[in-house]
């Protein structure tokens, strides 16, 4: 049987990543005849071992800063029909299509083949730039790697399969997560020696231009990439042409010279008639410059052109293929940040200019399938809904299932409506997205229309009601306070988890911003405490409310225990003991420190108090004293009222009508 593909790779000293990039090519090596070559160029006997485990063929070679001759080493020792080469640091996320194209006799018909290199700027695996790399080729007698790095194929034989199979990369990602100069700083000297030898090939160039882009050096990128330009005019090569001419705009953009972006995508357009692709990206890049300045003329007219051509470009789906070179491909100018705010912005300039019609055009091309994307807009919806007089006209064209549009239509936008379905179309908002400014907004108006919280909160996860519970007392105007508490009460009584969150907050707020002094204080403060001790004690055993295990309770759980000790030892006078429970329980919950230092200061005045003892007698005897004052006063019999009112306001520190008198007295007297 013969062998179909050869599979080399590269192995330096990555052990962690080696794996998992063999692993990924165990199907192909089970599937088809097949064969592995590991050329090593490392040192590391670990890597060597795991590649001892896939295949006999670990080929020694000494690095000699030259990526050809390594690769070269593996293409000579190739025994198959085609030639596949990967790096250690990448691996396939799923090779069927590879697979069959083996099985099926259909690499029979090609020459040539190119998967996804899928490049990774973050290792949060969401942002990457997906790159056709030109890999995969029919083993024909003089085949070699050419260039000393970003090392290629040639000859180049077509027909050329492009697979939609791709390999994971992360290897331009430092451990601090952002793009490592480190590649950049290895490559940059072998690409300006191989410059200084070939100054007439224009690969060179481009790839120069990429590791400047790596290294953040905008002004050798632009060299190099005007150089590139100036070489292209010799030959007919539009790939090469296509990417220079979008990553000159797009470095020209990046150090901020919008003028010189303009001039520069305008004479393309007009001089070098670029290939739709590319045209598509310098679209992109006048528009984000004039919807930056607000052009909104200039806007709808490139928005427009920019439509019309990815639509002919979808009409023609070989296209994106035939005209893709690196990162310049369907997914460059599909990926979702740029083309959906392309349109957004191409929207908003409709509305400005009350063009309505094409404002409709754009709105239904976002996307609305795509909650995660279409909740960043909301916001901006709104602040339309305040700006434009034509928006209650684009709102009548949004999708019916959309969250924002049920919660205008919960809040009368889209027409009047009765309760029943007013609290349906809440809920439906509420379920329909994750977007926490919509649930905020969504919740603020049933409380201002008072609608049943409790179905509402029912499709909330705690989280989430959380949060919004805490911006909504802040989204309540102070007139509607009313509202607010009876929302609370209501959900205290059916649905108390989240009804003793929310009045916790509303207490708390009136605790730090009331002023409150005396015994509305420690009232407040006591509703406080009880309000979240009950919020957790739903949640949690009894056992953990025990002293030894109160430390894996949450922070304002703890501090609200250490609070309520502090007031069973302020009513037993024990106030050192409570200075340092309040002191414990800032400790836990820092937000409640202005809170407890009123309290504190209060506890001071009272400490200082020579009688505490206020019991009937007491009380009696000082009603008494007021009274014989209050006549005294009548009867302006100041100067006899004056050492009653001395010797009484010590033992009545609190009594407002007392220190009114007391003021009247030494008033009157000393005039």
């Amino acid at each position: 049987m013969n062998i179909q593909l050869s599979i080399s790779l590269l192995a330096s000293d990555r052990a962690a990543s080696l794996e998992r990039c063999l692993d990924s090519l165990r199907p192909l090596l089970m599937q088809i005849p097949s064969e592995l070559i590991v050329v090593f160029t490392g040192t590391d006997t670990r890597v060597r071992e795991i590649a001892s485990r896939y295949t006999d063929k670990v080929l020694p070679f000494t690095w000699c800063n030259n990526f050809s001759a390594a690769r070269n080493v593996g293409l000579w020792a190739a025994k198959g029909e085609w030639f596949l080469y990967i790096d250690d640091d990448e691996w396939f996320e799923d090779v069927t299509e590879i697979r069959d194209f083996f099985l099926s006799g259909e690499y029979q018909n090609f020459g040539s083949a190119c998967y996804i290199q899928k490049n990774f700027t973050e290792w949060d695996g969401i942002h990457f730039s997906d790159y056709h790399a030109f890999r995969m080729a029919r083993i024909v007698p003089g085949i070699a790697f050419e260039n000393t790095v970003h090392e290629e194929i040639v000859p180049r034989l077509e027909p050329c399969k492009y697979f939609n199979a791709y390999v994971n990369h992360y290897g331009y990602i430092s451990d601090t997560g952002k793009l490592s100069v480190e590649k950049s700083s290895r490559n940059l000297p072998l690409l300006l020696k191989n410059i200084q030898e070939r100054p007439s090939y224009v690969k060179n160039y481009l790839q120069i231009v990429q590791e400047y882009l790596i290294a953040s050096d905008l002004e050798k990128a632009e060299e190099y990439c005007r150089k590139g330009r100036k070489l292209c005019q010799n030959y007919q090569d539009n790939f090469y042409r296509s990417w220079l001419q979008v990553n000159l705009l797009a470095i020209l953009y990046e150090k901020g010279d919008y003028e010189k972006t303009e001039q520069e995508a305008l004479l393309m357009l007009e001089k070098e008639h670029p290939w739709e692709l590319a045209r598509l990206d310098i679209y992109a890049a006048l528009l984000a410059i004039y919807s930056k300045r607000g052009a909104s003329e200039k806007v709808l007219q490139y928005g427009i052109q920019f439509e019309e051509t990815l639509a002919g470009m979808d009409a023609k789906p070989e296209l994106w293929i035939q005209q893709s070179y690196g990162d310049l491909t369907e997914g460059r100018i599909k990926a979702p940040s740029k083309l959906y705010q392309i349109r957004l912005s191409c929207t908003e300039s409709a509305l400005k200019l009350g063009d309505i019609k094409q404002a409709v055009y754009f709105l239904v091309l976002l996307p609305w399938e795509e909650e995660n994307w279409m909740q960043q807009y909301y916001p901006i919806f709104d602040n339309w809904s305040k700006s434009y007089n034509d928006f209650p006209e684009l709102l009548s064209h949004f999708p019916e299932d959309s969250p924002y549009w049920q919660l205008q239509k919960a809040i009368g936008q889209a027409g009047a409506i009765d309760n029943i379905k007013r609290q349906e179309a809440f809920i439906q908002c509420m379920e329909g997205t994750e977007s926490a400014y919509l649930h905020h907004q969504a919740l603020k108006e049933a409380i201002l229309q008072q609608a049943d919280l409790c179905k509402m909160v029912s499709v909330m996860g705690l989280d989430i009601w959380k949060q919004c519970a805490a911006n909504v007392k802040e989204l309540i105007p102070p007139e509607e306070t009313d509202k607010l508490e009876r929302a609370a009460e209501g959900l205290v009584r059916d649905n108390p988890l989240y009804g003793f969150w929310l009045k916790k907050l509303l207490c708390e707020k009136e605790l730090i911003r009331g002023y409150l002094t005396g015994d509305r204080l420690i009232h407040s403060l006591e509703e406080y405490i009880g309000y979240i001790l009950q919020f957790y004690q739903i949640q949690y055993r009894e056992e953990m409310f025990r002293p030894e295990n109160q430390t894996q309770l949450p922070k304002d759980c703890q501090s609200a225990l250490c609070i309520s000790e502090a007031l069973k030892k302020i009513k037993c006078l024990e106030f050192p003991e409570a200075v340092r429970l309040f002191r414990k329980a800032i400790r836990f919950y820092p937000s409640m420190t202005s809170v407890i230092r009123e309290l504190i200061r209060q506890m001071t005045v009272m400490a200082n108090t020579p009688v505490q003892n206020t019991g009937d007698e007491f009380r009696m005897l000082a009603r008494q004293m007021k009274d014989t004052l209050k006549v005294m006063i009548s009867n302006q019999q100041y100067t006899d009222a004056l050492p009653i009112v001395l010797q009484l306001s010590p033992l009545l520190p609190e009594d407002l009508e007392l220190l009114r008198m007391r003021q009247t007295i030494l008033q009157e007297t000393i005039g």
